[in-house]
């Protein structure tokens, strides 16, 4: 005997950047939730900041890399970059939202529009409206301006005073807004701390919205650290960050990678920019139930590409998306 009588689904919501919350989503598309993703405006490096400057748009890049994620086909070639001429660092994602922008001249409806053209379940929402500029005030005085110099800039960890946006006041986007109000689970994470994640939250409304939720607010751990941002943190360290900017530390759930990562294959694919590992589990209290730990590294890594202007910093190990979904899903 079956019922007729549908089954809820959960309303997710996902906050962050775009290759964590790439992942993500990647992984949740295949359950039967609603989803939603809330992404950085601030990014101005690579192709994006590029598009961003010469067209006075919301930077497309993290975007981009979330539509790939829904979509309902494998539309990976919407990453791929030119790599040579003229578009030569530019990916084909990134210029097909430029096209859909100018067209439509609304950013979120362009969004809207590639969402249905590549069969893509879920929304995607720009955390503004208008691009916005991140800055990075440090103890000595000196201002770090934009996502791009704050991200490669190694005088984060310590020397931080504040990170704020311009313009201060910017308005979030309303849709990023009722997503927070309607959701059961906001996932934040994985991704960089200061230039992917926090930017979200400094819009004030965003900020406040996610404080009065009552949904489970999900905090997925990093599996790295990054050089002058997190150096020697632990992923309590993490977790204290939050707790400055939020007044208090505002998670029910945190998934972390509970497995050593095998040295060999950190040689084989770093350089000496990228991230170091993370000793997360010895600092994981067991009293705290709201930890929760499981195998979700990828050993599958991020193609870098020869025509990317950032490509040595760009970290290239993943979580891995199912068996990230398959963590959270338990949480559902």
């Amino acid at each position: 005997m079956h019922s007729d009588r549908k089954i809820k689904q959960s309303k997710v919501v996902v906050i962050g950047g775009g290759t964590g919350t790439s992942v993500v989503l990647e992984g949740l598309k295949k359950y039967p939730v609603e989803l939603a993703a809330i992404i950085t405006t601030a990014d101005d490096g690579s192709s994006s900041g590029t598009l961003r400057k010469k067209y006075q748009m919301i930077p497309p890049g993290d975007i981009r890399q979330c539509l790939v994620a829904l979509a309902s086909g494998n539309y990976g070639y919407l990453n791929e970059r030119f790599q040579k001429g003229f578009l030569q660092g530019h990916t084909l994602g990134n210029l097909l939202i430029t096209l859909f922008h100018q067209r439509s001249g609304n950013f979120q409806e362009a969004i809207d529009d590639l969402l249905k053209l590549v069969g893509a379940q879920g929304s995607l929402l720009p955390m503004t409206l208008k691009p916005a500029t991140l800055m990075a005030s440090l103890k000595n005085g000196k201002k770090l301006i934009g996502e791009k110099n704050i991200t490669s800039s190694r005088h984060i960890n310590g020397e931080l005073k504040k990170l704020s946006l311009r313009p201060a006041s910017i308005a979030a986007n309303p849709r990023a807004i009722e997503a927070i109000r309607a959701a059961d689970v906001i996932i934040v994470g994985p991704g960089n701390l200061f230039s992917s994640i926090l930017p979200v939250f400094l819009v004030a409304e965003i900020k406040n919205a996610f404080l009065k939720s009552k949904a489970k607010k999900i905090y997925v751990a990093n599996l790295f650290t990054q050089p002058g941002h997190t150096d020697g943190f632990s992923l309590t360290d993490f977790l204290r960050v939050f707790a400055e900017y939020f007044g208090k530390d505002p998670f029910t759930h945190i998934i972390y990678h509970n497995q050593a990562i095998p040295n060999k294959l950190i040689k084989k694919h770093s350089t000496a920019s990228i991230h170091e590992q993370v000793s997360l589990p010895a600092e994981v209290s067991k009293k705290d139930k709201r930890f929760i730990g499981a195998s979700i590294f990828s050993r599958i890594t991020k193609k870098r590409s020869a025509s990317d202007p950032i490509a040595k910093i760009r970290n290239p190990f993943l979580h891995d998306s199912q068996k990230l979904a398959k963590a959270i899903s338990k949480l559902l």
